[in-house]
């Protein structure tokens, strides 16, 4: 947080008033079609945890569906990439997670969204402008995510977490709020040839499409937002290659309103 602090700081120190010109200073480069692809996620945004976001990701969706002084609801905030990206883009911002950090963390409220009985966390009558939902993803480091991680559920419970939460959303929302849903295609690829895998057991994009559908969004954009392939060693890569496995390091972000 210090280090946020001080680009704040250096922020306001130069004048930055539009998102426009604070794109300029944090040398992001905006991106104007719809593939955001980064090499590496910003260190000054956001604390080390696992599955963490690139803060430019997050600012390139406020940029493109929010306003200045908008609100932006993050039910699950992780290391807090989203908070941050706010503060530095001048949006208000509700974040919660079922870890709670009041020492390092004050501003991400402690939250826990109990499957099967989910509870909206704030009362009264603002309701968010953006919904920024960046979930655990089924099954991928779940070791590394404190208990009651919705990555730890079944596939069958995973994906109701999803229909019970996007019902629960559209109910707290207003006809305007737009809802920015980032997950990625699962597949059990690793130490399987492409060939052989079995598609029943996948969790794909469209899966969430289908189910911001069924809950009441409807879709208005879909954006690639591809991972560095140099996560992976040469030697892993020539592995994969031999056994004919397809990689995931593509994920998406799904961005839907409320459908009247």
């Amino acid at each position: 947080m210090p280090l946020l602090l001080l680009l704040l700081t250096w922020l306001s120190l130069h004048a930055a008033d539009t998102d426009a010109e604070r794109f300029d200073l944090l040398r992001w480069g905006l991106r104007t079609w719809d593939t955001w692809g980064w090499a590496d996620v910003d260190a000054r945004f956001g604390d080390e945890w696992p599955g963490r976001i690139p803060a430019q990701l997050v600012g390139h969706a406020l940029y493109y569906f929010t306003r200045p002084g908008d609100l932006v609801f993050d039910p699950m905030a992780g290391g807090g990439v989203v908070p941050d990206v706010c503060l530095a883009l001048g949006r208000r911002c509700w974040a919660f997670d079922l870890d709670d950090r009041p020492e390092t963390r004050p501003e991400i409220e402690p939250h826990v969204w109990e499957s099967g009985n989910l509870i909206w966390p704030v009362n009264g009558k603002a309701k968010p402008d953006l919904i920024f939902f960046d979930p655990p993803y089924f099954d991928k480091k779940d070791a590394e995510y404190a208990d009651g991680s919705i990555s730890r559920l079944s596939r069958a419970d995973y994906l109701q977490f999803f229909a019970d939460f996007c019902a629960l959303a559209r109910e707290h929302t207003k006809p305007s709020t737009r809802l920015a849903f980032l997950n990625a295609d699962w597949r059990d690829f690793q130490g399987t040839a492409a060939l052989d895998e079995k598609p029943q057991q996948n969790i794909d994009v469209v899966h969430y499409a289908a189910i911001l559908e069924a809950a009441g969004w409807e879709r208005t954009h879909i954006i690639d937002a591809p991972l560095s392939s140099e996560r992976f060693s040469a030697g892993v890569v020539k592995q994969m290659q031999g056994s004919r496995i397809l990689g995931v390091v593509r994920r998406t972000l799904i961005v839907a309103r409320r459908r009247a």
